[in-house]
C-alpha cells in the first residue's frame, strides 16, 4: 500500500520543480515572503479536486493529479514532507503554521461542518509540538497540551516520531500505588508492560497483552480513565509513526447521564490506535474516542483503529454534529455506540454523519467476529447520516437503531470475501445476507436505506458482478434528505465527489481511508478520484497489519 508520506515526497518534488502548479503567487527568492493573509479562507474551504459521480469513473481518461490548491510552498512544504519540521520553514508564527495545517488538512463535511479544532481565524491559535526530547514524558505532555480550552493544534516532532513510537496514556497513572498494586508491579515495569510479561515468563505478543491489560487492569475501580480533550483543539498525528495503545480520548465529560463537561470544536486526524484485544464490558472503557457531555462540532477524520478493547468511536450524553470521515476500522466489535441508555432524552440530540469509512473485517476473523462485528452504530434517539462507507467482510447486524432513532443509509457498499460462503448456493447465501445485514430497527426507529449494494468478491476486493444485490430498505416513519441541512460547502463537496455504490468507491475509500493513506477529497491538495485510483485499488484483508 502507498502511504501518504510516499505520495508526498514525489508530489512534493513536481510541485516545487513548477509542475502541478495552481498559481501559486509564492516568491522563490523569499522562502518567507508567503504570509499567512496569502492563504486565503478559500484556500481551506475548496477543495481543487473533482470527481465523477458515475459508477464507471475509473475508466474516464481524465485524471487530475494534486495541485497547489493556492497554497505556498513553504506551507506545502510544511504538510507534506516528513524531512521538514513544524518550525524549519518560513512560516514561524504558530498562527501561520497553525493556519497552514487547517488549510492543507481541509473542512469537514456534514454534521461537523463547523469544526476548526485549534485554529483560530481570529488570531490566537497555538501550535504544540510533542517530542521526546522533553523532559516530561511523552503522555504527560499530551494530558497537559490538551486540557485548556484555548485554540491549540497539537502535532508530533517529524524526527521524534519518525519510527513507531508506542504511546500508552495510562502510563500517566503508573505512579499510583493502586494502578501498581492490581499489577503486582513496580513503576518501571508498568510503564513498559512488554518487561512485565517478560519477568513474569510471558513471551507471546498477544499474551501478553492480554494479561496486563484485559486481566490485571480489567477492573473499573482503578483510577485510570482515558483524559478528557478541552475545546478548540486539533490532534494531528500528520507524518508521525506514533501510535496510541489500549485506550484514547474522550471529548467532554458525562456522569450518571448528565454533561459535567462540554468540549467544543474538536479535531482528531491522522492518528492511530492499536488495541489490545476486544474485552466485552471492560472495566476502564478503553475506548479510543468517545465523544459525550453534551460537546459539538467534532470531527474525526482519516484515523486508524485496530483490534481496539471497546469502541472506536463512542457518542453519549448528547454529543451532537460529529463528522467521521475517512476513517479506517479494522477488527473492532463494536464500533460505534450512539447513546448508551434507552432512558437518557438526551441522546436525541446526537447528531452525526459517517462518510468514506472503512470497516474491515480481516478473513482471518469473519467467523470469530461473525455476529458482532457490528455497531455502526448502535443508536439511541438521535440521527445518523451514511453515505459512501465501505463494510468488507460484515455478515450481520451492521447497526441497531432504538428507541426513536433515525438512520438514513445511502449509497454504501458491502464487499465479502467469496470464500466466506456460507450456503451451498450463491443465491442462497446472498437472500441470507440481505435479510440479516441492516434488519435490526426496532419498531420506534426509523431506516431509509437506498443505493446500497452488496457483492461477494475474490481476495482483493475486486467485485463479482453477477452478485451484485440490492439493499434498499424503508422501516419506520419517513427520513428527510439530512445531507440538505449541511451547508453551503459540504453540499457542494458531497456533489462533487459523490460516487455510486461499486468497485470505484470500494477501491477510492480502501486508497484513503486511514492515518497513512492517500489524500482524499477534503485536502486541497489532493488528486481527483482517478488520480486516487490510479495509485492503489484494494490488495485484500487477509494479513494482519495491527503494530
Amino acid at each position: 500500500m502507498k502511504t501518504q508520506t510516499l505520495l508526498s515526497a514525489a508530489f512534493l518534488a513536481a510541485l516545487l520543480a513548477g509542475c502541478g502548479s495552481s498559481g501559486s503567487d509564492a516568491n522563490d527568492d523569499d522562502p518567507g515572503s508567503q504570509s499567512s493573509s496569502s492563504l486565503s479562507s478559500e484556500s481551506s474551504q475548496d477543495s481543487s479536486s473533482s470527481s465523477s459521480s458515475s459508477s464507471d469513473s475509473s475508466s474516464s481518461s481524465s485524471v487530475s493529479p494534486p495541485n497547489t490548491g493556492g497554497l505556498s510552498n513553504d506551507c506545502i512544504n510544511l504538510a507534506t514532507n516528513p524531512s521538514v519540521n513544524w518550525r524549519d520553514t518560513g512560516l514561524q508564527s504558530d498562527q501561520d503554521i497553525v493556519e497552514c495545517l487547517s488549510a492543507t488538512l481541509g473542512r469537514a463535511l456534514g454534521y461537523g461542518e463547523d469544526a476548526t479544532g485549534g485554529y483560530d481565524p481570529a488570531g490566537s491559535s497555538a501550535l504544540t509540538i510533542i517530542t521526546t526530547q522533553d523532559s516530561r514524558p511523552v503522555e504527560q505532555q499530551i494530558v497537559e497540551a490538551i486540557a485548556g480550552n484555548d485554540h491549540n493544534w497539537i502535532v508530533f516532532d517529524k524526527f521524534d516520531f519518525a519510527e513507531p513510537h508506542e504511546i500508552g496514556l495510562y502510563r500517566n497513572y503508573c505512579n499510583n500505588s493502586t494502578v501498581l498494586n492490581r499489577l503486582n508491579a513496580t513503576q518501571e515495569e508498568c510503564v513498559d508492560y512488554r518487561l512485565w510479561c517478560s519477568n513474569r515468563g510471558i513471551s507471546d505478543s498477544a499474551a501478553c497483552m492480554e494479561s496486563f491489560f484485559n486481566d490485571r487492569l480489567n477492573l473499573g475501580s482503578l483510577p485510570i480513565r482515558n483524559p478528557v480533550i478541552g475545546s478548540n483543539t486539533t490532534i494531528d498525528g500528520r507524518m508521525s509513526q506514533a501510535y496510541f495503545r489500549f485506550s484514547g480520548f474522550a471529548i467532554g465529560r458525562d456522569s450518571s447521564g448528565s454533561p459535567t463537561q462540554t468540549s467544543n470544536n474538536v479535531i482528531l486526524t491522522h492518528l492511530n490506535f492499536q488495541g489490545a484485544g476486544h474485552t466485552e464490558d471492560h472495566g476502564l472503557d478503553p475506548d479510543m474516542i468517545r465523544s459525550t457531555g453534551a460537546s459539538a462540532d467534532i470531527w474525526i477524520h482519516r484515523n486508524t483503529f485496530d483490534l481496539t478493547g471497546d469502541s472506536a468511536f463512542d457518542v453519549k450524553v448528547g454529543a451532537r454534529n460529529i463528522t467521521l470521515s475517512f476513517n479506517r476500522v479494522t477488527d473492532v466489535v463494536r464500533a460505534a455506540l450512539h447513546g448508551s441508555s434507552d432512558s437518557r432524552t438526551i441522546n436525541e440530540h446526537i447528531t452525526t454523519t459517517f462518510h468514506h469509512n472503512a470497516f474491515i473485517t480481516r478473513d482471518e476473523r469473519y467467523m470469530t467476529f461473525g455476529n458482532t462485528g457490528r455497531r455502526v452504530p448502535l443508536i439511541r434517539r438521535g440521527t445518523s447520516h451514511m453515505f459512501n462507507n465501505v463494510f468488507i467482510n460484515y455478515r450481520k447486524d451492521v447497526f441497531s437503531a432504538r428507541v426513536g432513532a433515525r438512520i438514513l443509509f445511502e449509497d454504501n457498499a458491502f464487499v465479502i470475501n467469496q470464500i466466506h460462503q456460507e450456503k451451498t448456493s450463491v443465491e442462497a447465501s446472498l437472500s441470507e445476507l440481505k435479510n440479516n445485514l441492516l434488519r435490526d430497527v426496532r419498531t420506534d426507529a426509523s431506516l431509509r436505506a437506498e443505493g446500497s449494494h452488496l457483492w461477494f468478491s475474490d481476495g482483493l476486493c475486486a467485485l463479482i458482478d453477477s452478485t451484485q444485490t440490492d439493499l434498499s430498505t424503508t422501516s419506520g416513519n419517513d427520513i428527510p434528505d439530512l445531507g440538505a441541512t449541511y451547508n453551503t460547502h459540504s453540499r457542494t463537496l458531497r456533489s462533487e465527489h459523490h460516487l455510486d455504490a461499486g468497485q470505484d468507491l470500494v477501491d477510492y475509500v480502501y486508497a484513503t481511508a486511514g492515518h497513512d493513506q492517500v489524500l482524499p477529497f477534503n485536502s486541497p491538495l489532493a488528486g481527483d478520484v482517478h488520480y486516487v485510483l490510479a495509485l492503489e485499488r484494494c490488495s485484500g484483508t487477509t494479513s494482519a497489519d495491527s503494530i
